[in-house]
């Protein structure tokens, strides 16, 4: 359905490819205008111009730090005065160093706090101000499994331990937040997608998503393959849409069913059959 977010105009952190890149050209095609930033000047350029091949007009910024406040700053107010305002902040950047407890450097520890949990504080904080003058707004924030349950990684392998802090803390940020913007008519929601092939994973999971830690993801979880971009931009654009305006608050896992299954995976038949001996 062509058209869900007409009008609408959109920031996006983290254009410069992957789940990015596939949310800036998805929302141009609901009718949005999107305003981009990325660290990569050569991707985010690359998504600008996919996006007017496609019709869409899109704001790149580029590079842009979302760890700085006063490029944060600067990147609502090319929004605001490039389209008028802003309706929708979908906080998709992120990024983390890898590391045991015992290994990782401290230097790593914070680079990966700052880089995903205080860009997404500080991209809420300078979006506020413009989404009051349009009377309200929808924030959509990116969490993940990690920040729920084990590590996110297959077999519970340790050295993303950075990772579910800082994502259980954008989960409990984008909660706290809905409570505190609600009179502000702005709505705020987190989606925490699962294992998705995008390209920093593919070197992990295979250019297919089937390969290495992928066959175990696939095993632990409830659905016959890995995410793809598209199933997180699906969630993104029904959040960012009048259709869940009455949606706030919430955590929208989107990975297979890894987290209702409790990474066991699909019903083991051998199990079952000892409970039918049993039962008999």
């Amino acid at each position: 359905m062509a058209g869900r977010l007409e009008g609408k105009v959109v920031v996006i952190t983290g254009t410069g490819g992957g789940q990015g890149r596939e949310a800036a050209l998805r929302f141009v095609h609901e009718g949005a205008k999107v305003v981009g930033c990325d660290l990569k000047a050569e991707g985010n350029e690359e998504t600008v111009r996919l996006v007017d091949r496609a019709g869409g007009r899109m704001l790149g910024l580029h590079p842009l730090d979302l760890t700085v406040e006063g490029e944060v700053e600067s990147l609502m107010k090319a929004a605001e005065a490039e389209f008028g305002g802003i309706d929708v902040l979908y906080n998709n950047a992120g990024a983390f160093r890898a590391g045991t407890l015992e290994s990782q450097s401290y230097e790593d520890f914070e680079f990966s706090l700052r880089a995903e949990i205080s860009t997404v504080f500080l991209a809420v904080k300078h979006v506020i101000p413009r989404m009051r003058t349009r009377g309200g707004g929808s924030i959509i924030n990116v969490g993940s499994i990690a920040g729920q349950v084990g590590t996110s990684i297959a077999g519970n392998l340790p050295g993303a331990a950075v990772h579910c802090i800082s994502k259980a803390g954008v989960i409990r940020l984008s909660e706290v937040a809905a409570i505190e913007l609600s009179p502000l008519k702005i709505r705020v929601n987190t989606i925490s997608p699962g294992v998705i092939l995008t390209p920093q994973l593919a070197p992990f999971i295979g250019e297919k998503g089937d390969e290495g830690l992928a066959a175990e993801f696939i095993r632990e979880s409830l659905s016959d393959r890995v995410g793809q971009s598209s199933d997180v931009v699906n969630a993104a654009v029904f959040l960012a849409s009048d259709e869940a305006e009455w949606i706030t608050g919430i955590n929208l896992t989107v990975d297979g069913g890894f987290v209702a299954s409790g990474g066991r995976g699909k019903p083991d038949s051998r199990v079952a059959e000892i409970m039918r001996q049993i039962k008999g």
